[in-house]
């Protein structure tokens, strides 16, 4: 479904809470009545940030009504605070929200609020003790699509999450024991609105109201959606999701605080209402469709050792526009006159559809542990270049049918309301355990883990030649790379050696951003990446060490905006501790110079040795006077993977600060002068990694 214009959502939001305040002037007694349900796991959100207090102190704010009952639990958050509005959040609270007033009703002592027993017995008790025609339940905190919901600080053994399987049997424990269905299921959390949250939810509630993207830690706007219920007790659920997802933007916009560098969050705003009686014809169409992508790699089974395939079959990452340079092909040293792989070059042209989709829970962990794409686009770049064509219409179809409203901010406009999860590469036990206890459709079971083991089928095999410097163009550093399974990313490192098979990067600069691209009649992709050594992306003059996180892409997958992470130590400003984040930097193509630049869009709290935590709601508190210190990785280059430190963190160094301006941004500027060393990485799309040998050059 197409985003719906802000004209539109403003219209929509005045019309109804216009007809709220109608229809509550008569006071009579012909309103339907709604319980409010909000299970607030407080997590680290509250322990470090206060965001489950500030969201408390929003519904304090709204005006009550005798129609609409609010009850909340509190609890999973390390902290005692007896002067806050919540003295603890170590046991499980239960309190109504009356009068302008939070009443504590009962304190339950230590209960693990990653535990569905915990949820279902909220449940029961509070409709039981408030009983109205209409049941909404809203879950706030962490959020990690199918994986599940939670983090319960003070039960950190017990999984750090409530599966979605434990979320289905506590709701369906709850209907069997009161008939009741939920009239609509909302998460104040990550990454929530998918295929696979929706499936699990479907036979227990009307409606879901989530985000694709990650979420800003202040959340919803909580005092607009307790006034609309307060004020419209019968409001319908898709309307009621309508307001609160305006709302949800509009916070986004009056959230940015002054001196920040940060622009407003709303515009990678992503909340739609799914309507669930429609997901159960989503999924059949869903297995139809995979079904059809299995017979395109059949396809390619039976054409083995037949003819080869056509040279249209070209792969390359997304880039802004054409390529700068017309690159030569290069085949792989030895493999002149080898047969086409056909089920190798089936797999890369479902791969490379897959890179151009948008992905969602942008830093290195998340998308490693959630390969979450949006499945319209997916399925329509798929049926682009020709693969279940004469399925995807139904597929989209359904999708539209599934999907009643959706919010997109301008930065995110390929967000189409419904994520999936679809894997690039290998899975892990746990990732594939996890998702086996899901029941997904059984072609799409079997397609994603076909394509996940389909990568293995042969070596990952890239050449990357020594860089040169070209004698036509004396500053700039080149490299014919050729690889099997075509190239993902190219980056050239910045290093300094630190032992024979150790080095420490300073700096990178993605080369898929513009100047790499390809022209080829080979189907063993390659070509010649050549760089000028004159420019290069720094923050403030200072280079950085840069991730490719995320690509945003038109609907033919060309560039829009790339995302670009760096680790840096951060100082705030406003003296608080210093801790490591990841500062994101969004890229746009700038024809005038034929170079990128990057605006500094947020920062997240990073754990380089904890990849199994959930994904972080998004940080905006990059300001004006506050210090970073780009975080330099030391890398083995022989095992290519980072270095450790004997206790096993890995192995990193710290830059020379840079104090933060309003002009800061990532720029194409000149190198200072000095030795240096280059070396080019190139990442394959089955993640295969191929390294130059280093050149040194010394700039003047």
């Amino acid at each position: 479904m197409p985003p719906i214009s802000r004209r539109q959502l403003l219209g929509t939001a005045a019309a109804l809470v216009a007809g709220g305040l109608a229809a509550c002037g008569g006071g009579n007694g012909s309103q339907a009545s709604t319980t409010l349900l909000v299970y607030l796991l407080g997590s680290d959100l509250e322990s470090r940030g206060n965001a489950g207090t500030k969201n408390l102190l929003e519904m304090l704010a709204a005006q009550g009504s005798s129609y609409t009952k609010v009850v909340i639990t509190t609890g999973g958050a390390a902290k005692d605070d007896p002067t806050s509005l919540v003295s603890s959040w170590k046991t499980v609270k239960r309190f109504e929200l009356t009068g302008g007033k939070l009443n504590e009703l009962a304190d339950l002592g230590r209960k693990d609020m990653d535990s569905g027993g915990t949820l279902q017995e909220f449940l029961l008790w509070a409709t039981g003790a408030y009983p109205a025609e209409r049941t909404m339940l809203m879950l706030w905190d962490h959020g990690s699509g199918y994986y599940g919901y939670g983090k319960d600080e003070n039960f950190p053994a017990s999984g750090k999450k409530m599966s979605l399987p434990a979320m289905a049997a506590a709701l369906q424990g709850f209907k069997s024991a009161t008939g009741i269905t939920l009239d609509y299921i909302g998460f104040d959390a990550c990454l929530m609105a998918t295929v696979e949250v929706a499936k699990m939810l479907q036979p227990y509630a009307r409606y879901l109201g989530a985000s694709q993207e990650l979420e800003p830690g202040s959340g919803w706007d909580w005092k607009v959606i307790v006034d609309t219920l307060a004020r419209q007790p019968a409001l319908p659920a898709p309307e009621f999701g309508k307001v609160a997802a305006q709302a949800f933007h509009d916070k986004q916009i009056r959230e940015r605080p002054d001196g920040s560098l940060v622009p407003p969050l709303s515009d990678y705003v992503t909340f739609s209402i799914i309507d669930l009686s429609r997901i159960p014809a989503l999924l059949e169409q869903l297995d139809q469709w995979a079904g059809a992508v299995l017979a395109y790699y059949d396809q390619a089974a039976k054409a083995a050792g037949g003819p080869a395939l056509s040279a249209s079959t070209v792969f390359w990452p997304p880039t802004f526009g054409a390529p700068a340079l017309a690159l030569q092909a290069k085949a792989l040293p030895g493999a002149e006159g080898s047969t086409v792989d056909p089920s190798i070059e089936r797999w890369k042209q479902v791969a490379m559809s897959r890179l151009r989709t948008t992905e969602f829970g942008y830093q290195p962990d998340a998308k490693a542990q959630l390969d979450l794409v949006d499945l319209h686009q997916f399925s329509a770049l798929l049926a682009s270049a020709d693969i279940a064509s004469t399925s995807q219409p139904a597929l989209s179809q359904a999708l539209q049918d599934a999907i009643v409203f959706n919010i997109t901010g301008p930065k995110a406009p390929e967000a189409n309301g419904l994520s999936v999860y679809f894997p690039m590469l290998a899975r892990s036990d746990l990732q594939r355990g996890v998702y086996q206890a899901l029941d997904m459709p059984a072609q799409y079971m079997r397609l994603i883990e076909r394509h996940a083991e389909q990568a293995k089928t042969a070596p990952s095999v890239i050449h990357v030649p020594p860089l040169t410097s070209p004698a036509d163009a004396p500053d700039a550093v080149q490299s014919e790379i050729s690889s099997v399974y075509g190239v993902r990313l190219a980056d050239l490192m910045l290093i300094q050696p630190v032992n024979q098979t150790v080095v420490k990067i300073t700096g990178t600069t993605p080369l898929v951003s513009g100047q790499l691209g390809f022209n080829t009649d080979n189907y063993l992709l390659g070509g010649v990446v050549r760089y000028d050594t004159r420019w290069w992306l720094q923050l403030d003059g200072q280079p950085l060490l840069l991730f490719t996180l995320a690509h945003w892409t038109a609907d033919e997958g060309e560039l829009t905006a790339v995302l670009l992470g760096t680790p840096v130590r951060l100082k705030s400003a406003t003296g608080s501790d210093p801790r490591i984040v990841l500062m994101l930097f969004n890229c746009t193509w700038d024809p005038s110079t034929q170079r990128i630049s990057g605006q500094i869009v947020g920062a997240r709290d990073i754990d380089f040795d904890d990849a199994d935590a959930p994904p972080d709601r998004v940080d905006a508190d990059i300001n004006v006077g506050d210090i970073v210190e780009p975080v330099h990785i030391l890398y083995d280059i022989e095992k290519k993977v980072p270095a450790q430190e004997p206790g096993g963190d890995i192995a990193i160094e710290f830059g020379p600060p840079v104090t933060l301006t309003a002009q800061s941004a990532l720029r194409a500027s000149p190198l200072a002068p000095g030795a240096y060393t280059l070396q080019l990485a190139v990442t394959d799309l089955a993640d295969g990694r191929g390294f130059s040998a280093p050149l040194h050059f010394v700039k003047s």
